[in-house]
């Protein structure tokens, strides 16, 4: 007699693999990921395109990003936003979801939340991109913690924006209204960024006057409050059951807004960076601000040959400074302005100076013409000017190009004063360099008193 055999039990079936999250599913095949390379492109081509303008100077870098953010990223944001919010009525399963089991919020969380966290990301991911372009070409100074700051308050702006975009996409169920929601966000934040009043105040990215002042630290979670306060009202009166409780984040938002409109421009102060003065070892010294202080050695090559020409001479001014916010350069203080170094773009770009021969020729100008009552200068100031700023081309420096411009415009008359002017400026040249070095001394000290009478002859 055969032993029984044992049965095995049969295997158990396979646990059936899990569902996919469906904050996942939005990254791989919804909308966020675009929204995020939109992000980053429009802050890369505005920018990029305004490169001379903003790079090496970290306060012009900070208020061209936070205006691109605004007026740009911001109605993109909420474009994006709107666009996702329409999903389920363009596809028609608006109805076949309102009767799932999963209420109006959980569904919603997952559809926003990925679109917001991207558009968030590329934003910061944007924000250092451009600041690591602008630190090879620092002119000096730097960001302080309010700049920072702010750039935390522009990223509350955009999450704010998409979810505003969002709900109007719930709400209002057409495929143009992602363009009209963007159009109407670029016009209401372009329209109160010009307005003086409380308006502008108001405005996310106010930028102020001058870029020499700096935000104080409680301005960005303000901001923060006020933006973020008002988006999400709109979000929790969209989904909440209870609509009394979006009344919270607008009181909210309504104390922010009362703050900032109070406090107005008082919120940003002036840079101590920008009143401090940097100065080097030649003779006359250059001084520029900290904020400028890379700006030096620049500064210092292009006025070589100037400083070589006027070694020697008595009774020059001490320094050649950068003007500051606040301090006027006066005649007669042992100063000399220098030429500006912004706006970025014209005689900087990149943290060097565009064309030495101009700044030269910029810097002569308030040394020969300084603020006097009568602004007609000496008349040997053609001869001077050309002598110490020769490679620039004004008036004596290309003789040829002096006298035929002279018979052209102003005659025979003018003609020969051009020819006069090249022969002594060819003595000037002609004199010896101690003697040279006295006359150019009297001559620019009696233009600093604006004793025109008093100047040598030649």
């Amino acid at each position: 007699m055969s032993a029984p055999t044992a049965t095995r039990p049969a295997p158990a079936p396979p646990y059936p693999g899990a569902a996919p999250s469906p904050w996942r599913s939005e990254l791989r095949r919804g909308l966020a990921l675009w929204a995020g390379a939109a992000v980053l492109l429009t802050t890369a081509v505005t920018m990029g395109a305004k490169a001379a303008q903003w790079q090496g100077d970290w306060a012009q870098t900070h208020g061209l990003l936070r205006w691109t953010t605004m007026l740009l990223l911001g109605p993109l944001a909420a474009a994006a936003g709107c666009w996702q919010g329409g999903r389920e009525a363009r596809r028609g399963t608006g109805d076949l979801l309102r009767q799932a089991v999963r209420g109006h919020g959980s569904r919603t969380l997952p559809a926003l939340g990925p679109l917001a966290a991207c558009v968030v990301a590329a934003h910061f991911l944007g924000t250092a991109g451009v600041y690591l372009a602008t630190w090879p070409y620092s002119m000096g100074g730097g960001l302080t913690w309010g700049h920072g700051l702010l750039h935390g308050a522009d990223a509350v702006f955009l999450a704010g924006t998409t979810a505003v975009g969002f709900v109007v996409g719930r709400l209002v169920r057409w495929r143009g209204a992602a363009l009209l929601v963007a159009l109407g966000c670029y016009v209401l934040l372009g329209i109160s960024t010009y307005a003086d009043s409380f308006p502008g105040w108001l405005t996310p990215a106010r930028k102020p006057e001058l870029s020499e002042e700096i935000p104080v630290l409680w301005l960005a979670p303000v901001i923060a409050v006020w933006v973020g306060g008002l988006a999400l009202a709109v979000l929790v009166g969209h989904l909440a059951r209870r609509k009394q409780l979006a009344l919270v984040p607008l009181v909210a938002a309504a104390l922010a807004g009362t703050v900032l409109v109070q406090t107005g421009d008082a919120a940003w102060r002036t840079d101590p960076r920008g009143q401090r003065l940097v100065c080097d070892d030649g003779t006359p010294q250059i001084c520029v601000t900290e904020r400028h202080r890379n700006m030096l050695a620049p500064a210092g090559e292009a006025l070589s040959g100037l400083r070589k020409r006027l070694a020697g001479a008595p009774d020059l001014p001490e320094r050649f400074v950068e003007e500051r916010q606040g301090h006027r350069v006066r005649r007669g203080s042992g100063d000399v302005q220098l030429p500006s170094f912004t706006p970025l773009g014209q005689s900087v770009v990149r943290g060097e100076l565009t064309d030495h021969a101009v700044f030269t020729w910029e810097t002569v100008a308030p040394l020969l013409s300084p603020d006097c009552p009568d602004p007609t200068g000496g008349t040997l100031d053609d001869v001077v000017w050309t002598y110490l700023a020769p490679a620039h081309q004004r008036n004596l420096s290309d003789p040829q190009d002096a006298l035929h411009r002279a018979e052209r415009h102003w005659g025979a008359e003018r003609a020969a004063e051009t020819r006069a002017g090249l022969k002594k400026l060819d003595r000037l040249r002609a004199l010896p360099e101690a003697e040279r070095a006295a006359w150019l001394g009297a001559y620019i000290t009696a233009a600093q008193r604006c004793d025109f009478a008093a100047q040598p002859a030649l």
